[in-house]
């Protein structure tokens, strides 16, 4: 059982890691850079898929690079704080790594629900990548193989998110079954990652998903 003082560490990680993933990088860049809003074109999604499809690579992949950084601060947030504050009952790595896996997590909500943009967020692919290589690098690595794999094949950004995270999950078991937190929290993300491809889903089965093509 957690104490009081865990319980309000795991509260702060939480909340200020979805106060990072607030921040959304395509609206910024294309505001910013572009004085446009991407979510006015394309799918509204402020992604990078939808960046790519507007503005072009540069941009999507700039949108990437935005989201996924803002992963590495949760997931360094929620390391430090649960290294020195002790999340876990005995002060181990554990700490640094369930500190890790709520802060990955705090952003990724954060940026598919935000509070600051009435809760009309991405998708969390960029986070939850981002997330893999911090967490379980080798399961990442296997990951990105993957995904590139399947893009080649579909040019569906869509399926490749979902498919690319509900691997590493399975991953994320099989290579560390026996430390749970990683895996269920890979799984939560996944969870939340095809919730918000809810709508994709339906266009890939009518065969109307659109694709990025170079």
């Amino acid at each position: 059982m957690l104490n009081v003082v865990q319980i309000q560490t795991v509260a702060i990680i939480l909340v200020l890691s979805y106060f990072i993933g607030n921040f959304q990088t395509a609206v910024l860049f294309s505001k910013r850079f572009l004085h446009d809003d991407v979510r006015q074109h394309g799918s509204g999604n402020p992604g990078a898929s939808n960046m790519t499809r507007v503005f072009g690579t540069k941009w999507g992949v700039l949108t990437f690079l935005g989201d996924a950084f803002k992963c590495f601060l949760g997931v360094a947030l929620g390391a430090y704080l649960g290294r020195w504050w002790g999340i876990a009952v005995q002060k181990s790595a554990m700490d640094f790594a369930l500190g890790a896996y709520i802060g990955g997590l705090g952003v990724v909500l954060g940026h598919c629900w935000p509070v600051l943009y009435r809760f009309r967020g991405g998708k969390g692919v960029a986070c939850f990548f981002a997330f893999m290589f911090l967490t379980f690098p080798l399961g990442g690595g296997i990951t990105a193989v993957f995904a590139l794999v399947v893009f080649l094949f579909c040019h569906m950004m869509s399926l490749v998110s979902m498919t690319s995270s509900l691997l590493f999950t399975i991953l994320c078991l099989v290579n560390h079954g026996q430390r749970p937190w990683l895996w269920l929290f890979a799984l939560l993300c996944t969870i939340v990652i095809v919730v918000r491809h809810r709508s994709n889903i339906q266009r890939i089965i009518a065969g109307t998903e659109g694709t990025i093509n170079y």
